[in-house]
């Protein structure tokens, strides 16, 4: 009750952003309207507005709220993946420089991970720390094919934990899949089994 007369209090005095009041309506089945029925990675378009949203909260203000959307989304596709293996797969998060993450606060793709072990934690070994990005790259946001695959390549590398391990890599958004693709490298180096890749949106 109180937080709730908290959060009407702050929406009175400071104006909600407008990413945050398209989450808050946003429900569950609206989004399962938008799950893109193909072999793409990402379930979700991002060109829509709500998807964007959803992204935007989750990415720039680690929104709960929109967090445990997307975990609700995901959550039958990691438990899909899952059912086919004989162990505990990794669940990874995509990794964000050290120098990044300090800027931010956070890493959108841990704070998805985390949201989703509510629902898939019996299923997955969570490894937040067995990828790591040691190379301090742009963003990719804007950056054409060739740009992106050549800024992410060798900007990874993996830990020895995950030799002999199905990984399940996970990104918030993917685009050309560059970022995928260097993951699946490092991982696979360092002597993953197999590496599956899953975004919630695809752009």
């Amino acid at each position: 009750m109180w937080e709730s007369f908290l959060s009407s209090l702050l929406d009175y005095l400071v104006l909600p952003r407008k990413t945050d009041q398209i989450v808050r309506t946003l429900t569950l089945d609206e989004l399962y309207s938008l799950v893109l029925h193909s072999e793409d990675q990402g379930l979700l378009p991002y060109q829509d507005e709500r998807v964007r949203a959803l992204v935007w909260e989750l990415k720039y203000y680690a929104n709960k709220h929109a967090a445990a959307l997307a975990a609700l989304v995901l959550h039958e596709t990691l438990i899909t993946i899952a059912s086919e293996e004989l162990g505990k797969p990794l669940l990874i998060p995509v990794p964000m420089h050290k120098a990044r993450r300090r800027a931010r606060g956070h890493n959108q793709t841990e704070v998805l991970c985390e949201a989703l072990l509510a629902h898939v934690g019996e299923f997955f070994v969570y490894a937040p720390d067995v990828l790591v990005r040691h190379m301090h790259t742009e963003q990719q946001q804007g950056l054409q094919k060739d740009r992106r695959l050549k800024n992410v390549a060798g900007s990874m590398h993996s830990k020895p934990q995950v030799q002999g391990r199905t990984c399940v890599v996970v990104d918030d958004v993917t685009t050309t899949g560059a970022t995928f693709a260097e993951a699946t490298r490092a991982l696979k180096e360092a002597g993953a089994q197999r590496v599956i890749c899953v975004a919630l949106a695809k752009s």
